[in-house]
C-alpha cells in the first residue's frame, strides 16, 4: 500500500480517542466498518500487546467474539474509566495479543500501545497517550512475518506437511524447519520424515504455490484474507464448472499476450470472492509452470549458478482444514476431506491442486544485505559474480521481469552467489523475433537493476563503494533501442564506434 504523506494538522486527543475506540468496537466485523470499507481511507495497522483490558457496554461485549474472554468480576485494583460507561452497565474483556487494530492514518502516529503496562485499562489512558510524542508505527513490510502470516496458515516451524510427488503420487511426509515471508509462493525449509531421503537429500526448500497464503498475489488483486468459509465458496465455484471455464479463457489470453493479467479486464474489481479466488489459483499455477520451465531451461546451471531442483510435488492435505487434528475421530474426518479433494483434483487438477517444487537450500543472505555480512574488500567481487550469474541465466533464453537484488543468495563462507526466484520471467522462444526479444531486454535492463542498485546501496548503507561498468551486450542494446530518436540498426560500424566510446564508462552515484 502506498504510504501517503502525513497531514499538516493533527486532530485533538479527544477526537483521536473517539475514533480509535470506535475502531475497537468494529474488531469482530472490520469489513462492516464504514471507515475501513472506504478504500480511499488512509489507514495503518497498530499492534497491541496484552493483556489489555477494555471496558465495553454489555451489548457490545458479544461483538468482540472469540478475541476476548469474559471475566466474572472486576479486578479490585483496576481503576474504573471515567467515561460514560460505568461498572454497573459494563463488563471487562481481556484481549490477548498481539492484536491488530486498524486506525486512521492521522491517528496511528498518536497512539502507541506498547506504552501500556500490564493490567492497565486502555480507556483511561488512551487520551493521555495521544498527547505524547511517540515513535512512528512500523509500516507494512512484505518481508516481515508479522505482516504476512495468516492466522490460518499451517506452515509453521515444527508442523508436519503432507505432500505427494507429481510424477507418480508417492506420499511424502516432512517437518517444517523454517518459514520465509510469503510473496508469490509459500517458501519453507523442510526435512523429510517418510521417506527420510528424497533424491539424495534430507533437507531442502519447498516452494508451494498456495494461493491461500501467497501474500503478494492476494495484495496485488485486492483479495480478502483467506478463510475456510471463502474456500467453501471457491470449491462450489469449481464443482459447478465455472472455474474450469474461466481458466480456459485466461489461458487463451495469456497465450496471445505474455503480459496479460486481470488488470486488462475492466470489471475485475466487481468479481465475486469465489471468482477472484479462481483467478488467484490460476495465477499461482501459472507462476508454478513458469518457474518449473525456467529451471528446466537452466538444467546445466543447477547447483552452480542457480539452486538444484529435486522434484515437483503437490500438497496432499485438505484445503479447508486449518491444521491437522490429533484425535482419531477428527483424523477420520481429515482423511475423508483428503479423499474428496483428491477426487476433485483428478477431475480439475489445475483448479484444485496446490503445486510445489523442491529445490536446494542456500543457507546464505540476500545480496541486498551484503554490507551487513561481509567487509568492503569483498563487495566488488561478489557483485561482479552476481552479474556474471545473471549473464549465464540470460544465455538460457530467460528474461526476469521482476529482478532485484533480493534475487541473489550469497554463501557467507564460500562467497558463492546463486540466482533465485524465477516465477516472473519471459522466454526467448515466446518472442516473435530477435528484435522483440532484444527490445524487451533493453527495456528491462536486468544488469543495471543489479549493478546500479548495489552501487547505490553500498554507498548509502555501507559507507563504501563499488564500480559498475555496463557490459558490451548492454551497450549494444542501449545503442539500438534507447535512443531518443527511436530504434537504430544493429551490427553497424556506428554501433561499434558507440561501444568503443562507452566501454570504459562508469556510473557515478
Amino acid at each position: 500500500m502506498e504510504m501517503a504523506q502525513m497531514p499538516d494538522t493533527i486532530q485533538s486527543p479527544s477526537s483521536a480517542h473517539a475514533r480509535i475506540t470506535a475502531n475497537m468496537a468494529n474488531l469482530a466485523n472490520p469489513h462492516d466498518s464504514p471507515m475501513i470499507s472506504n478504500r480511499s481511507q488512509r489507514v495503518r495497522t497498530v499492534y497491541l500487546s496484552g493483556p489489555i483490558k477494555i471496558l465495553l457496554p454489555l451489548d457490545e461485549c458479544e461483538e468482540v467474539g472469540s478475541s476476548g474472554r469474559e471475566q466474572p468480576e472486576l479486578d479490585a485494583d483496576m481503576p474504573l474509566p471515567s467515561a460514560s460507561v460505568g461498572a454497573k452497565n459494563g463488563k471487562i474483556v481481556y484481549l490477548s495479543g498481539p492484536i491488530r487494530i486498524i486506525v486512521p492514518w492521522d491517528d496511528s502516529d498518536e497512539f502507541d500501545s506498547t506504552k501500556l503496562a500490564p493490567n492497565t485499562d486502555v480507556t483511561t489512558n488512551l487520551t493521555a497517550l495521544t498527547e505524547e510524542t511517540v515513535s512512528e508505527v512500523r509500516k507494512f513490510d512484505c518481508n516481515h512475518p508479522d505482516d504476512t502470516l495468516s492466522p490460518f496458515c499451517p506452515y509453521l516451524p515444527g508442523n508436519e506437511i503432507l505432500l505427494k510427488t507429481s510424477e507418480d503420487g508417492a506420499p511424502i511426509k516432512a517437518v517444517i524447519l523454517k518459514y520465509f515471508p510469503a510473496t508469490l509462493s509459500c517458501c519453507m525449509v523442510i526435512r523429510f520424515v517418510e521417506p527420510h531421503i528424497l533424491n539424495n537429500t534430507s533437507e531442502c526448500v519447498l516452494k508451494l504455490y498456495d494461493r491461500r497464503f501467497s501474500t503478494q498475489h492476494r495484495e496485488d488483486w485486492d483479495a480478502a484474507p483467506w478463510a475456510p468459509e471463502l474456500e467453501k465458496e471457491y470449491q462450489e465455484f469449481v464443482s459447478c464448472g465455472d472455474a474450469e471455464e474461466f481458466f480456459s479463457y485466461w489461458d487463451a489470453e495469456k497465450e496471445c499476450d505474455d503480459n496479460w493479467s486481470a488488470a486488462y479486464i475492466n470489471n475485475s474489481e466487481r468479481w465475486s470472492p469465489a471468482k477472484r479466488e479462481a483467478y488467484l489459483q490460476w495465477e499461482s499455477t501459472t507462476t508454478y509452470e513458469i518457474e518449473k520451465k525456467a529451471y528446466e531451461n537452466m538444467a546445466e546451471l543447477q547447483g552452480k549458478d542457480v539452486p538444484k531442483v529435486f522434484g515437483e510435488v503437490v500438497l496432499n492435505e485438505p484445503l479447508i482444514a486449518s491444521k491437522r487434528n490429533t484425535s482419531d475421530e477428527n483424523n477420520e474426518d481429515d482423511d475423508e476431506d483428503v479423499e474428496e479433494d483428491s477426487a476433485e483434483a483428478d477431475r480439475n487438477p489445475h483448479t484444485i491442486n496446490i503445486p510445489g517444487i523442491l529445490i536446494q537450500y542456500i543457507n546464505g543472505f540476500h545480496l541486498t544485505d551484503l554490507h551487513e555480512h561481509l567487509p568492503s574488500e569483498h563487495w566488488q567481487s561478489i557483485v561482479d559474480s552476481a552479474i556474471e550469474k545473471l549473464h549465464h541465466v540470460q544465455e538460457c533464453g530467460i528474461l526476469n521481469r521482476d529482478l532485484n537484488t533480493r534475487n541473489f543468495q550469497v554463501d557467507p563462507q564460500t562467497h558463492n552467489v546463486m540466482m533465485i526466484d524465477f516465477g516472473m520471467v519471459s522466454f526467448r522462444e515466446d518472442a516473435e523475433d530477435e528484435r522483440q526479444w532484444e527490445s524487451a531486454q533493453a527495456c528491462q535492463d536486468e544488469e543495471g537493476a543489479v549493478g546500479l542498485l548495489m552501487q547505490s546501496y553500498l554507498k548509502e548503507r555501507g559507507g563504501g563503494s563499488i564500480t559498475y561498468k555496463p557490459s558490451e551486450r548492454v551497450l549494444r542494446l542501449r545503442y539500438r533501442f534507447n535512443d531518443i530518436d527511436g530504434e537504430r540498426e544493429g551490427g553497424t560500424a556506428e554501433e561499434d564506434e558507440y561501444v568503443e566510446k562507452h566501454k570504459d564508462f562508469v556510473f557515478r552515484k
